[in-house]
């Protein structure tokens, strides 16, 4: 897996290569630029799998860069890094479905949390392909079954894939579009069967598993994020402290 790190300030790169401790990120290969056309010439030529950008630089902004990045390869993981915090400038990471936006300067533990973060939502890109593969399989066993089928045994298979693939990123639609039902019949019948939405049994599932991985293994946080099927480390830890009351390192040091 390949990184590109693309900022106008020489000594801002350095500092990155200098502290993050590479041998843990475990990256193939990690190209610099300096500037829009360094970073476009690096893509072209080159696997690309995460860039890393500053936002303001001459000759074309990092926003313009990942504009372009995402129309040359979409599946290429961008986060910002930059000094502003402007909503403004949050936006349109938002709008560009960046996967994070860090300010400088940023600790370099919490860097390498979000690259680790990064490298899991690239490898969870790259299962999608598994992911349409076990749908169309599905779709095509429910033909070859009786026209009707139980609630029961619906529940149970919709509940048999989230077990299995709790590490993706799914949702109520996607899991609806397996078993041949619409959204909202899939919900109704979800809820009558095990008394509890469809949406808060994934979540009360990928909160289980954080929980054991925490408190059983020495896993890094952003490693329980990534396998419990947040690609997103602060969404992650947000969301756990919403369900548990303490956030994910509180859970792992105790």
């Amino acid at each position: 897996m390949n990184l590109l790190m693309v900022d106008d300030e020489v000594i801002a790169i350095q500092g990155i290569l200098d502290s993050v401790d590479w041998d843990r990120m475990s990256f193939d290969r990690i190209f610099t630029a300096n500037n829009y056309t360094q970073a476009i010439n690096i893509v072209l030529q080159e696997k690309v799998d995460i860039l890393l950008c500053d936002i303001e630089m001459p000759s074309g902004s990092g926003i313009d860069l990942v504009e372009w990045v995402k129309s040359y390869d979409e599946n290429i993981v961008c986060v910002f890094l930059t000094c502003h915090g402007e909503f403004s400038f949050a936006s349109s990471a938002l709008k560009l479905h960046c996967f994070d936006y860090i300010l400088k300067p940023v600790p370099t533990d919490d860097l390498e949390e979000v690259l680790l973060g990064a490298k899991g939502e690239v490898d969870k890109r790259k299962k999608d392909k598994n992911y349409q593969e076990y749908g169309k399989l599905y779709v095509n066993q429910m033909h070859d079954q009786e026209p009707e089928e139980s609630h029961s045994t619906i529940v149970a298979s919709v509940k048999e894939y989230i077990s299995k693939h709790i590490d993706q990123s799914f949702s109520v639609d996607d899991l609806a579009a397996l078993v041949h039902l619409s959204p909202d019949y899939l919900t109704k019948i979800f809820k009558k069967e095990c008394r509890i939405t469809l949406n808060g049994y994934i979540i009360e599932q990928r909160m289980f598993l954080a929980k054991e991985l925490l408190t059983t293994t020495d896993l890094s946080i952003s490693s329980v994020s990534v396998k419990s099927g947040y690609g997103n480390y602060s969404y992650f830890s947000k969301a756990f402290k919403k369900f548990y009351g303490i956030s994910p390192r509180e859970m792992q040091q105790r």
